[in-house]
């Protein structure tokens, strides 16, 4: 009755040996925090099989267990185990019942030892799964070993100095450190697929997304590449970076979290696409593109390369494992220097990743679940698709308005520098710059300080961050306005083509 009563089920599961039953602390002071207590149960776990299967585990050595609900207890203690020790952690295993593992240490009397043990029987018989010569150093005490609930025998083992991992129920451990610090683990949970672990130094660090560790196996090892299946992705909005706090919590970024392996550091262009459910690529990213920059080939106004070919990112891609995070946006406005990388968020639905390195190629799904809160609150797939729609052509609409401007501001420096070099008449010149300046100015808000009013581009921009800020249903206002400006922008992109057909001036400049 959630602690209303209580009931005693068992006599005391502690050694409780009379020579350490004293005042802890003395000659000088006594302990006050009850941290010195010696005889206590340091660990209870129920089995997920049976609630009437207890175990239980004791900071001086004993190991016990009931199969019946408290009315019977059995001492199953690891007979090799030597006295005294602190039993730290039990794990009944998630996968089979009567399986459990043990952790245990006794550095505290200087026995540096790890003792980690599995049993399959209920406790009636033991296998030390720490020799020391199958990864864990003889030096290394334990504190906690975890069975991961999705893949039996899959084992994490926290120690003084940090994790390891075991792929074989143990018979074998490898470190999982990566970049958590050498300190004592002293806890370790597996929640929906994350390793969470806390560290004597009072902090909590999660791995994030076991998945590869679930695919694991001998040929994969022995591939030259492999993309492992990803986990579902679900569209969040958060802020992952907290800013420059020297001891502010990291949070994964939003996204999809893409794994894949490569024996070696290919010497040919890696490439990550991924695409839709009909095989369109909606973002591309390539070993060959730097941070600043794309891979593809710069703008051309006579053959502008697709959205997509404008915003190749960069693809880290080393020897080992890779981890890469799609943000889940689709490719962002055009300006000058590129593509922004602040596009669409792609709608809910299935995707493919596709993983190239020369004339490999691996391709594996991915499914995008919209926001369990978002949802809740009334927002459909449907209307997550139909806000996709009108952003992919407000910020197509923005680029093509913001390339127009480009090319009409470069006419105007190349005709005014024609006249300063006297290689063209100024009267001959003058009006066509003119016009331009005119055209020019119907799209970009002049740089005044005095709050002059936006212009297309601004007024496009403004209704694209409107659009595309929140997870929403929009209303019809917003396909209404984007219709005049788009109406706007057409009138003005077409003057912009007369112009260059009717003035000689202009398609001399552009050779």
């Amino acid at each position: 009755d959630e602690g209303v009563t209580w009931r005693t089920i068992s006599p005391d599961l502690t050694a409780f040996k009379p020579e350490y039953q004293v005042r802890s602390g003395q000659p000088i002071t006594n302990d006050i925090t009850g941290e010195e207590h010696y005889s206590t149960l340091y660990e209870i776990e129920v089995s997920l099989h049976s609630p009437d299967v207890i175990w239980t585990g004791a900071n001086d050595g004993p190991v016990h267990i009931t199969r019946d609900g408290g009315q019977s207890w059995q001492d199953v203690t690891p007979p090799d185990m030597p006295p005294n020790g602190r039993i730290d952690a039990i794990e009944p295993s998630p996968h089979t019942p009567g399986k459990a593992y043990i952790a245990g240490h006794r550095y505290l009397l200087n026995d540096w030892r790890p003792y980690i043990y599995r049993t399959t029987d209920y406790g009636q018989t033991w296998t030390l799964l720490t020799t020391g010569e199958n990864g864990i150093p003889t030096d290394y005490p334990t504190r906690v070993v975890r069975e991961d609930p999705d893949r039996e025998g899959l084992l994490y083992a926290g120690t003084e100095y940090g994790v390891f991992v075991s792929f074989d129920d143990g018979a074998h451990w490898q470190p999982l450190q990566h970049d958590l610090p050498p300190a004592p683990i002293t806890d370790i949970r597996v929640h929906r697929k994350d390793l969470v672990l806390s560290t004597m130094g009072r902090g909590f660090w999660i791995l994030d997304n076991l998945t590869p560790l679930h695919q694991a196996d001998a040929q994969i090892a022995q591939s030259e590449a492999h993309l492992y299946q990803p986990n579902d992705a679900y569209r969040m909005r958060y802020r992952a970076d907290q800013g420059d706090e020297p001891h502010a919590p990291e949070y994964l970024p939003p996204g999809a979290v893409i794994d894949f392996y490569l024996a070696e550091t290919p010497n040919e262009e890696v490439t990550l696409e991924v695409m839709d459910s009909q095989g369109t690529v909606v973002r591309a990213f390539s070993s060959l593109a730097d941070d600043e920059g794309s891979a593809a080939a710069p703008y051309n106004q006579m053959d502008a390369p697709t959205p997509v070919e404008e915003s190749v990112g960069a693809l880290e891609a080393e020897a080992g494992m890779n981890r890469f995070i799609w943000d889940l946006r689709h490719p962002g406005t055009w300006d000058e220097d590129g593509r922004s990388s602040y596009g669409p968020l792609a709608a809910p639905g299935n995707y493919q990743v596709r993983l190239s390195v020369g004339d490999w190629s691996m391709t594996r799904s991915l499914r995008l679940n919209i926001d369990p809160r978002v949802a809740a609150d009334g927002v459909t797939v449907a209307h997550l698709e139909e806000q996709l729609d009108l952003n992919l052509r407000i910020r197509d609409a923005i680029s093509g308005a913001r390339r127009a401007a480009h090319d009409m501001a470069s006419h105007i420096d190349r005709l005014q520098a024609a006249v300063d070099d006297g290689a063209r008449a100024e009267g001959d010149v003058e009006p066509v710059i003119e016009d331009l300046q005119a055209l020019h100015a119907q799209l970009v808000t002049e740089d005044t300080g005095s709050y002059p009013p936006p212009m297309l581009i601004d007024q496009l921009q403004y209704l694209y961050g409107m659009t595309t800020r929140a997870d929403q249903q929009l209303g019809r206002d917003a396909f209404t306005q984007f219709e005049t400006l788009r109406t706007e922008l057409d009138d003005l992109l077409d003057t912009w083509s007369t112009m260059l057909q009717r003035h000689q001036v202009l398609s001399e400049a552009s050779e």
